[in-house]
């Protein structure tokens, strides 16, 4: 590191560079391109030699060069070492007043609207926005009278801003934890600790617990119980309701004497199955005079009756049990009709 350093350490002996010809300066900016590489990837080791060389402060004696570029390459490197944030870094830089050089360059710069003025306020912004403590008060404590009258951009009124915040939470510390508050807009609890009745519950014995007693959290305790019992009162009158409804229904059916349909089978193999009407007292009794065997049944005949046949095969047929109380009572008129024909009819028919 000491060759690598050594043209850095020979030109940057008084405040100005001892040599500002450009072959000088490009060398010295390639050398700062190491150094700052070192910053980023190797902090602990150049940490120490920054701070046991005094680096930072050779450094910033190039920001007072006639190449705008190797000034911007010293400022480089000590924003990258304000970007670690690094108590260390910054206790050297407080010690040494090495802000000073920086502040001398953005005033000897003017107003001029260029790269060196931009990258020195980015890094005044940058001290403000991380809101690193130590170097805020720093900056306002000891240069605010060079920077008070700059107001074409709000940073450093915001520095000045931040170091009067910092005084207030320093003076009232109660007032810090208020803002907080406020800004958080809710309390916050701590996490570690535990409610009241979470501790009530720990507490208490397992075995002060009757027998059978369910262990209830506290914050189901505290329900009421009309709020328990509410859906249990809606859930038993549903139930009553549909029991009412059913009774009704069965009452209905039970005094139209309807009963359920019983599904018979009907095997047959040769003969033919039938689901007819219900046959008429003419149907069942062959000697009346309707029926095809007696002597009227040309002039008479019965009404034409639907059926349907089916040949052989397994057959479904639906009997309602209906239909055949129905038969039994037309087949006991009939034998009552015959009962009440006069003598004469029945000689006719059973000629």
């Amino acid at each position: 590191m000491h060759v690598l350093s050594a043209p850095l350490l020979a030109n940057t002996t008084e405040e100005k560079p001892s040599k500002d010809d450009f072959q000088t300066a490009q060398l010295l900016a390639l050398i700062l391109e190491l150094l700052t590489f070192c910053v980023e990837h190797h902090t602990y080791h150049i940490k120490n030699y920054i701070i046991n060389k005094d680096i930072l402060r050779r450094v910033l004696v190039l920001t007072a060069s006639q190449h705008a570029f190797l000034a911007l390459c010293a400022l480089r490197f000590m924003r990258r070492i304000v970007g670690l944030k690094d108590e260390f870094y910054n206790r050297y830089i407080m010690r040494n007043f090495l802000f000073e050089p920086v502040i001398k360059a953005f005033r000897n710069n003017g107003s001029r609207y260029n790269l060196l003025n931009s990258a020195i306020i980015e890094m005044f912004e940058y001290v403000r926005v991380e809101d690193i403590k130590s170097l805020t008060a720093h900056i306002v404590e000891n240069y605010w009278k060079s920077l008070e009258d700059v107001d074409y951009v709000q940073t450093f009124k915001g520095l000045k801003l931040r170091y009067e915040q910092q005084r207030e939470r320093q003076d009232n510390p109660k007032l810090d934890s208020m803002r907080s508050i406020l800004r958080n807009h809710r309390f916050r609890r701590d996490a570690r600790t535990l409610e009241d009745e979470e501790e009530m519950w720990f507490n208490t014995d397992e075995d002060d617990l009757e027998d059978g007693e369910a262990v209830v959290p506290p914050s189901d305790k505290m329900k009421s119980e009309e709020d328990l019992m509410e859906p249990i009162s809606k859930f038993m009158e549903r139930k009553k309701l549909k029991d009412t409804e059913d009774k009704e229904v069965l009452g209905k059916s039970s005094l139209s004497g309807r009963q359920n349909p019983s599904f018979k089978l009907s095997f047959s193999g040769s003969t033919k199955t039938s689901l007819a009407s219900p046959p008429s007292s003419a149907s069942l009794n062959p000697g009346s005079p309707g029926s095809p065997g007696s002597p009227g049944s040309g002039a008479r005949s019965s009404p034409p009756t639907t059926a349907v046949t089916t040949k052989g095969g397994l057959v479904g047929l639906v009997d309602y049990p209906d239909d055949d109380e129905e038969e039994e009572e037309e087949e006991d008129d009939g034998e009552s009709k015959e009962d009440t024909l006069p003598p004469t009819k029945k000689s006719k028919l059973s000629s």
